[in-house]
């Protein structure tokens, strides 16, 4: 029996798409709690003038440094990534998930930490938050890369729906995140919104564990004659430089389209209720309608992507249609919960038709150094971005809501230039796969064979080493 046909792997993907769970619900509670992080620290609001809001759970760090803890869990989640990939082919996917997932964990209890008695509001506070993000990035990366890996193992024909599934339940993680965190800072203050979180990596690493039981049992049913253990010699800077031409665009443009979508995301909050008037908690409500969508749409459209094909087609629409709906938000006043709902839908649609297209384009060997390349893009594009946003919006927030506006004018002014620019590379890669008549837009066709790096790498079929390569698995996304 070879993997496609154990029937309990669904189950071991259901763990699969939880590992990720907890990471995800903490990486956007800065946007859930922006106004308590970024907003002025007031001791008693009978002493504040009645034109400024009194925020007395506020922590003060400013917009700038607010930005700042996205750009360091960008920058280190792109950093770690490769040198995470040559650890787990070490120890394994298994070991991997569970230091994963307990870096996690030990991230966002630190974050909490940093806002309890004792460090609150002192020198210690925004450097505590610093780390912790750090560490949660590290963990972020590591747990994706887990993931990706598994299912290019146990789903290599399905790796449409099994990417739709884990993307859809990471999404659960965002969107559970906007609904409840804002409400939790409400009713019993900022620490227990942020010790929820800390909870929810728990239950990533309860899947975890749950993968690792499960990823056992599957390996001692299949049948070991059908099982390739890869071992080949490491990938050349020549490689490298062999990569196609469509190979960068799609790593370009997943750089530029992310560096749109998550910034915005970031600051959505705050910027909707200066915008719009709207309260913290319905803020945050509209802002994670982006994720809201795609709990449904990422499934449907690796479905059909799987079935039809046409992913270079439908990344390019995605990235193109980003375009007007940033227009609307810097510029109109259109319903935000429409647009943030469009956002949304067409971020997935980009999203699962980018990411696997790596493995179709390269040789299935590099596919690890193809993603880790195209995942270091993405986080230093995003970090450089939000540390830009950061500047623009400052140190200290303005307290004239007109200021504020022209601001963030401004700052998705430089979100649109990215949307614009991977609308570029999109249509760029549909000419360049017409021309070259390549698969992008193409169904799925099974992997024939595990092609090496180049003509000097050595393939070897050995028996013995099943579990070796059950634990290697192979990378689809950093």
């Amino acid at each position: 029996m070879d993997q496609t046909r154990w029937g309990c792997r669904y189950l071991l993907l259901a763990c699969d798409c939880l590992i990720a769970f907890g990471c995800f619900y903490c990486v956007d509670i800065p946007s859930a709690l922006q106004t308590e992080l970024q907003s002025s620290h007031h001791e008693n609001c009978s002493d504040v003038p009645k034109n400024v809001t009194c925020c007395e759970e506020c922590l003060g760090i400013g917009p700038d440094h607010y930005n700042q803890l996205y750009a360091v869990f960008s920058w280190t989640n792109a950093i770690i990534v490769l040198p995470i990939g040559v650890i787990l082919d070490r120890i394994g996917n298994r070991m991997t998930a569970i230091l994963s997932t307990s870096m996690a964990a030990i991230g966002s209890s630190l974050f909490a930490l940093s806002v309890m008695p004792g460090f609150k509001l002192t020198s210690a506070m925004f450097p505590m938050m610093l780390a912790s993000r750090a560490i949660l990035g590290a963990a972020n990366g590591g747990c994706q890369l887990v993931q990706d890996r598994v299912i290019a193992y146990w789903f290599p024909d399905k790796l449409g729906l099994a990417f739709g599934a884990i993307v859809s339940v990471i999404r659960c993680g965002n969107v559970l995140n906007f609904f409840i965190t804002s409400n939790i800072a409400k009713v019993y203050g900022v620490p227990m919104a942020l010790w929820t979180g800390a909870l929810m990596c728990g239950v990533g690493f309860m899947a975890a564990v749950g993968y690792c039981i499960l990823d056992a049992i599957g390996s001692g049913k299949l049948d070991k004659t059908h099982v390739f253990n890869i071992k080949s010699q490491p990938v050349k800077f020549s490689d490298i430089r062999n990569f196609p031409l469509s190979y960068w665009l799609v790593a370009v443009m997943i750089s530029t389209y992310y560096s749109c979508f998550i910034p915005y995301v970031a600051n959505g909050s705050k910027f909707i209720q200066d915008k719009y008037g709207y309260s913290r908690v319905e803020s945050s409500y509209i802002n994670g309608a982006v994720y809201d969508v795609s709990i449904i749409v990422c499934l449907t459209t690796g479905l059909i992507l799987d079935r039809f094909g046409g992913r270079a087609i439908s990344s390019t629409l995605g990235a193109a249609l980003c375009v007007p709906v940033i227009i609307f938000l810097a510029f109109f006043d259109f319903p935000p919960l429409v647009l943030t709902i469009c956002f949304g839908t067409f971020y997935s649609v980009t999203v699962v038709s980018l990411w696997p297209s790596i493995a179709k384009v390269v040789p299935l060997a590099t596919v690890g150094t193809a993603n880790g390349i195209a995942a270091f893009l993405q986080g230093l594009n995003i970090g450089m971005t939000n540390l830009g946003v950061g500047k623009i919006l400052g140190s200290v927030e303005k307290s004239d809501v007109n200021k504020r506006l022209t601001d963030w004018k401004i700052a998705l002014t430089i979100l649109l230039c990215q949307a614009s620019i991977c609308t570029v590379l999109g249509i760029w890669l549909n000419v360049n796969e017409k021309l070259k008549k390549g698969s992008l837009n193409g169904r799925y066709k099974k992997m024939s064979a595990f092609t090496s790096p180049s003509e000097k790498s050595k393939l070897i079929v050995d028996k013995e080493d099943f579990y070796d390569s059950i634990d290697s698995g192979y990378s689809i996304q950093a």
